[in-house]
C-alpha cells in the first residue's frame, strides 16, 4: 500500500505530515515511499516544520522521550535521520488512532473521522455510518449479513422474515427481521442498542444462546464473557449521532472522553490519576466539541491544554 501527501493547502500539508510520520511508524514503509518522502520534505520548508510537530506531537501522546533507531535511515540528510529516529517512540499511539490498512481493503463502505453517512443497501435497508467507521456486506440468498469492521453504524432493516438479517461485530452477532438498531464495536467491547422491533444478540462465548432485545433494550459483550444486558435506554437517543447529539446518562469520565475523541483528528490524553472521577450526563452538539472537551474537563477539575488540532490534552 503506498502513501502519497495531498494537496499543499495549509491544513492538507498538516495532515499529509501526520499521515508520513503514521506510515513511517508502522515499519511497513517501501524504500519507493521512503524517497517519496524525502521529496515532499524537500519541497518545502513548511512541509518540513509540519512533519516535525506532527512527530512531537505523536510522541507526547505517547508519553514518551527516548529516541529509537529502528527506522530506516536515509543516507543524504541527517536532520531526516533525526526526525525519522524519533517516530517510532509514537507507533503504538499513532496505530491505534488510525485504521488498519487491511481494513479499508476489506471495507464496502466507510467514513473518516467527524465524517457521517447514509447508505441504501440492496434489499431497501438503510445504514447510517458514524464516524471512523467501516463495515462489509456480505449478503446472499439466505441470509443479509453485515460485517462491522469498525466503529458505529444504525440499521434500518428492510423486513424480509425468510432471510434474516444480521450484523456482525468481533465474532458475537445481532440478529434481526425487521427493525431498527444500533451497533457499536468501542475498544474493549461490542454495544447493541435497540429502537424498534427486537434483536437477538449472541456474544462468542454464549454459542446457540442469546439475549432478546425491544426497544429501549442494550447489550454488551466482549470477545470472552457471554452479553449482558445494560441499563435500558430511551430509544429516542439511540444513535443520537445522526441528530448531531451525543449524550452521556452518568457515563464514567474516560469513556466520555473516549466518545469525543472518535470525531476528532489525532487524541485526547488525560494526563492526571482521577481515582475518583466523576460520571457525566449532558447533551453536546458534535459540532461544537471544543466546548463539549471543556465542559467535561470542567466536571474533573480539569484544564484543557489543545497542544495542535491533533493534539489535546486535560491535566
Amino acid at each position: 500500500m503506498s502513501f502519497q501527501p495531498t494537496d499543499p493547502r495549509p491544513d492538507s500539508t498538516a495532515d499529509a505530515a501526520h499521515g508520513w510520520v503514521v506510515r513511517l511508524a508502522s515499519g511497513e514503509m517501501t524504500q519507493a515511499e521512503m524517497a517519496s518522502l524525502r521529496d515532499w520534505l524537500d519541497l518545502d520548508a513548511s512541509h518540513r516544520a509540519a512533519f516535525e510537530e506532527a512527530r512531537v506531537t505523536w510522541q507526547m501522546a505517547a508519553g514518551l522521550r527516548q529516541d529509537f533507531a529502528a527506522v530506516p535511515q536515509p543516507a543524504r540528510s541527517r536532520q531526516f535521520t533525526r526526525w525519522a529516529a524519533g517516530i517510532a517512540a509514537a507507533a503504538l499511539v499513532a496505530l491505534a488512532l488510525f485504521a488498519d490498512p487491511l481494513t479499508a481493503l476489506r471495507a464496502d463502505a466507510s467514513t473518516a473521522v467527524g465524517e457521517q453517512r447514509r447508505l441504501v443497501l440492496d434489499d431497501g435497508s438503510i445504514v447510517h455510518l458514524n464516524t471512523d467507521s467501516a463495515l462489509a456486506v456480505r449478503f446472499s440468498a439466505a441470509e443479509r449479513r453485515i460485517e462491522l469492521l469498525r466503529g458505529e453504524a444504525f440499521f434500518e432493516v428492510a423486513p424480509n422474515p425468510t432471510r434474516p438479517f444480521m450484523v456482525a461485530a468481533r465474532d458475537g452477532t445481532a440478529r434481526a427481521v425487521g427493525t431498527a438498531f444500533s451497533v457499536r464495536e468501542a475498544s474493549d467491547h461490542v454495544a447493541v442498542a435497540v429502537t424498534e422491533g427486537k434483536v437477538s444478540v449472541t456474544a462468542p462465548a454464549q454459542g446457540a444462546n442469546s439475549i432478546l432485545l425491544g426497544p429501549g433494550g442494550q447489550a454488551r459483550y466482549s470477545t470472552g464473557p457471554a452479553a449482558k444486558v445494560a441499563r435500558a435506554i430511551a430509544p429516542e437517543n439511540v444513535a443520537a449521532w445522526r441528530d448531531g447529539r451525543i449524550i452521556f446518562d452518568g457515563l464514567p469520565f474516560d469513556e466520555a472522553v473516549a466518545e469525543l475523541d472518535r470525531y476528532l483528528p489525532g487524541a485526547i490524553v488525560i494526563a492526571r490519576a482521577l481515582p475518583a472521577a466523576r460520571p457525566v450526563s449532558g447533551v453536546f452538539a458534535t459540532d461544537a466539541l471544543e466546548g463539549a472537551i471543556a465542559a467535561l474537563a470542567e466536571t474533573q477539575g480539569l484544564r484543557v491544554f489543545r497542544i495542535t488540532r491533533y493534539l489535546t490534552i486535560l491535566r
